[in-house]
């Protein structure tokens, strides 16, 4: 039998893995893992015997994850956006289920508000983002802040941290600092990430129980206004494929862990 820190860090891997692919939500995987409240729980209560060991299990999988998806960038640049692309695009079927049915009513407007301003806030940080202009370069503030609301992800099932940070324009230059280990670029991330996750356990778990739809509506919004940001210059029959394997992969997930208790 594994020993508590051991197991910790195992399941931690996954997790870490899972956000630095767009589409792929954290807090999804967690619930998968049976690993959702305890983790919410020690959050909360700073609880650095269950933080620590999950925490670097995290670390782990997102580096290893960030190696990967870096050495595919470089070699098909194009081919990678696309996949991404569909993978992004797939991921607002948890968001609009968790929101439920449109209402019948006037309140209609307002959940088709709630969408266009999520929208609209994507496409102004993702505006000159497009696949073809996103490099390695390092903005150490945007990248604090990407660390700072992706961190939401880790608590929140169904939004993938790697989606936010496209939507902030810092996905590939935070791949890019954990796969060369940049000391600098990788702080400014985990201080972000630190800061979001003590800020947002207790404002996500209020919002999701009082704001539910509108918030998911917000983020349906987010998601679809993100995916332009990664569509490529170039976009023939190669990356359609691959973007329509990207849309059926995260389909697929989605319906699979929808099954799971708490999504």
């Amino acid at each position: 039998m594994l020993n508590k820190q051991t197991r910790l860090l195992l399941q931690g891997f996954p997790l870490g893995l899972a956000n630095t692919l767009p589409g792929i939500s954290g807090g999804t995987v967690a619930i998968i893992l049976y690993i959702y409240e305890p983790l919410l729980r020690a959050i909360k209560k700073i609880d650095l015997k269950f933080l620590i060991p999950f925490g670097l299990g995290a670390a782990g999988g997102a580096f290893f994850g960030a190696v990967v998806m870096g050495r595919l960038f470089n070699l098909y640049t194009a081919t990678v956006y696309s996949f991404i692309a569909g993978m992004i695009l797939a991921s607002t079927r948890v968001t609009i289920k968790e929101a439920g049915n449109f209402r019948r009513s006037s309140k209609v407007l307002l959940d088709i508000a709630a969408v266009l301003f999520g929208f609209a806030l994507a496409y102004y940080f993702s505006a000159n983002q497009t696949a073809a202009a996103v490099t390695g370069s390092t903005d150490y503030f945007q990248i604090f802040i990407g660390g700072l609301l992706g961190s939401m992800t880790m608590i929140l099932p169904g939004i993938s941290g790697g989606t936010v940070l496209v939507i902030l324009g810092v996905y590939r230059p935070v791949l890019t600092a954990i796969s060369t280990f940049d000391i600098l670029a990788l702080g400014a991330f985990g201080l972000g990430l630190v800061i979001g996750l003590i800020l947002f356990a207790w404002l996500i778990s209020w919002l999701l129980k009082n704001l539910r739809r509108p918030v998911m509506m917000i983020l349906s919004g987010l998601i679809l206004g993100s995916v332009q940001s990664v569509i490529p210059a170039r976009f023939g029959q190669h990356e359609l494929l691959f973007f329509l394997l990207g849309f059926v992969l995260v389909l697929l997930f989605t319906m699979v862990t929808s099954r799971k208790k708490g999504i």
